[in-house]
């Protein structure tokens, strides 16, 4: 699975032999963190299987989705950058393997020069680019654009920059999705309800499965 990742295939076949020699497997039962918001950086992690939610916690304390890591994906970077404290927590929320690298490895890994580095530095800018973007959302987009556009972006990976192929959501309850957009769970209920009956989406138990990505972004965008 880490050889099929979006951000590991773009690493030179040394970088990646170093990678894969250095890391360790872990196992994080569903509901625990593999790292916590203001805890000390933990390293660069990657997802074998399962899932996990990134996290932000407001002032009053809600938790507030930020991003999904699946299968492939990693997750770290930016407190292996800058060396501060996690600005996120990363819960699992479904029984999760993970290949983890320590800081110092990490730091022995891609700090070697300045090309090296880059490539660490790559997923985070990516991120950057799209908090731009979502600063511009929140006061040009209605509610339901807002919506579609969380809906698309918890999809996909959070480092595909241009965006890449949409997942469904598994694991995320109405009051997260509310949450991330700063609305309420009813309003979001009806939003949901009306893309599922244009075609947009399907509704299960505890899953939103997004059926036409390219409508979906569309509304996003031009409403």
């Amino acid at each position: 699975m880490l050889n099929t990742g979006a951000w590991f295939t773009t690493l030179p076949p040394a970088t990646q032999a170093e990678v894969l020699a250095a890391g360790t497997i872990r196992s994080i039962p569903s509901g625990k963190y593999l790292y916590e918001e203001e805890h000390e950086p933990s390293g660069l992690h990657a997802v074998i299987t399962g899932s996990l939610h990134v996290i932000g916690h407001s002032p009053d304390g809600n938790a507030v989705t930020v991003g999904i890591i699946r299968p492939g994906d990693w997750t770290g970077f930016l407190s292996c950058i800058d060396r501060l404290p996690h600005a996120y927590s990363g819960i699992a929320r479904e029984d999760t393997q993970v290949f983890s690298l320590r800081p110092t490895q990490v730091t022995q890994i891609f700090e070697r020069d300045v090309a090296t580095f880059r490539l660490l530095l790559a997923p985070d800018l990516a991120i950057r680019r799209k908090l731009g973007r979502y600063i511009v959302d929140d006061t040009s987009l209605s509610l339901a654009q807002r919506v579609a556009a969380r809906l698309a972006d918890l999809g996909r990976s959070p480092y595909d920059y241009p965006v890449g192929p949409m997942a469904s959501l598994r694991n995320i309850s109405q009051e997260e999705l509310a949450m991330s957009v700063a609305a309420t769970r009813p309003r979001i209920n009806e939003i949901l309800r009306d893309f599922a009956a244009r075609g947009l989406i399907e509704l299960g138990y505890g899953r939103i499965t997004v059926i036409d990505p390219a409508e979906i972004d569309r509304f996003a965008r031009d409403g």
